[in-house]
C-alpha cells in the first residue's frame, strides 16, 4: 500500500473552500503544524543546513526553529523537506548500486547530498562512478551522507505543512 505524502503551502490552504478550510482548521491544522515544527526543530543544525541549502535559504536560517521562519521561508523549507524526501526514500536505493542511486538523483540534489557530505565543487566535479572505487578518497563521505539522509527521511511526517493553523481562519 502507498502512503499519501503532502506538503501544503498558504497556497493551497486558499484554494479550499471557506467551510472546508475552517473545519480541516478546526481538527487537522494544529496537529500537523505541530508534527512539521517538531521533525524539523528535532533535526540537528547540519541536518537543518542541509535543508536550508536545498532551499536556497541563507547560514543564518538553520539556526532558527520552523515557527520563527517567515511565510516564505516556511514554504521554502517544507518543499525542500519534500524534494528531499521523495529523493531519499529507502525504497529508492533498493537494490542499486551506490553510483546508480546517485546518478539518478537530480543535479539539485545531488548537490545538496554532497554539501551534506562535506564536500566541495571539486569532488562533485568528479565522475559518480568513481564512488565504486574503494580508493576514491570522498567515497565513505557519500555514502554516510546517502544512509544518513535516507534514515532521516524514514521518519519525516506524511503531511508537511508551512501553513500555522491560524491561517485556515483568515
Amino acid at each position: 500500500m502507498m502512503t499519501l505524502r503532502l506538503a501544503l503551502s498558504s497556497e493551497h490552504v486558499h484554494t479550499i473552500p471557506i467551510r472546508l478550510r475552517s473545519l480541516i482548521g478546526k481538527h487537522f491544522a494544529s496537529s500537523r503544524w505541530e508534527e512539521s515544527c517538531q521533525f524539523y526543530d528535532a533535526m540537528p543544525e547540519r541536518y537543518r543546513s542541509t535543508v536550508c541549502f536545498h532551499a536556497g535559504l541563507k547560514k543564518h536560517h538553520p539556526l532558527m526553529r520552523l515557527s520563527e521562519l517567515n511565510d516564505s521561508e516556511r514554504e521554502r523549507v517544507i518543499n525542500a523537506l519534500d524534494e528531499l524526501r521523495s529523493h531519499f526514500a529507502k525504497y529508492r536505493k533498493h537494490a542499486i548500486s551506490n553510483a546508480a542511486y546517485v546518478q539518478r538523483l537530480p543535479i539539485s540534489v545531488r548537490k545538496t547530498l554532497f554539501l551534506h557530505a562535506g564536500l566541495t565543487q571539486a569532488e562533485f566535479n568528479q565522475p559518480v562512478w568513481r564512488i565504486e572505487d574503494e580508493t576514491c578518497a570522498w567515497r565513505d563521505k557519500v555514502l554516510k551522507a546517502i544512509r544518513e539522509l535516507l534514515n532521516m527521511f524514514a521518519d519525516v511526517p506524511d503531511i508537511l505543512t508551512s501553513v500555522k493553523p491560524e491561517t485556515y481562519f483568515n
